[in-house]
């Protein structure tokens, strides 16, 4: 199947607004953060709530496990670009089982909060699969968005939890898989 374009919907404006306002901010503070410039590595997992329409317009609102690894490079103390992988389940819905996942690139902004606690803003863009039992599966590229907090045990690991918006627009639907994380970060 081919991709589909780049497709920014109504329901990501403002999650992008918010990011996007993050990572610039984060880009331009020369404020000092927690984390060292360079490569790092990480992985996390949590829920993820896929919210959208199934084959025949049934509305499908499902929630279950999804989890991520990621790897980037931190610029500066406040950007970096990370790229991973991201499962973000399997759903079950009237007209069958829908699986999603798919890679991402991001722009992450980093704003220091108050000691080892930093705030976390995300954009970037994610292609993805989304398979469905009952009729296959279609990939589709889209905005991605996030938000977080992050807490610095030392100066190469890092505790963080977050929200990300994955967009998916395949199989004739439009759908939201929205995933709340916690994870790790380790800097080189």
């Amino acid at each position: 199947m081919r991709s589909k374009p780049l497709v920014l919907s109504s329901s990501l404006r403002r999650p992008l607004a918010v990011a996007a306002a993050l990572v610039g901010l984060g880009a331009s503070l020369g404020l000092s953060a927690a984390h060292a410039e360079g490569l790092y590595i990480g992985g996390s997992a949590g829920g993820s709530h896929y919210k959208g329409q199934s084959v025949g317009g049934l509305e499908t609102d499902r929630s279950k496990t999804g989890s991520k690894v990621f790897g980037g490079y931190q610029f500066t103390p406040n950007l970096a670009l990370e790229g991973g992988y991201v499962d973000l389940g399997k759903f079950n819905s009237a007209a069958g089982d829908r699986k999603a996942n798919g890679y991402y690139l991001d722009a992450v902004g980093t704003v220091p909060i108050s000691g080892p606690w930093s705030a976390i803003g995300r954009v970037g863009v994610f292609g993805g699969k989304l398979s469905d039992s009952g009729i296959g599966s279609d990939r589709g590229t889209a905005a991605k968005v996030g938000a977080g907090i992050d807490y610095a045990i030392d100066k190469n690991l890092s505790v963080r939890g977050e929200w990300e918006r994955y967009r998916f627009d395949a199989l004739n639907t439009r759908a939201n898989t929205d995933l709340y994380s916690v994870g790790v970060r380790y800097a080189f």
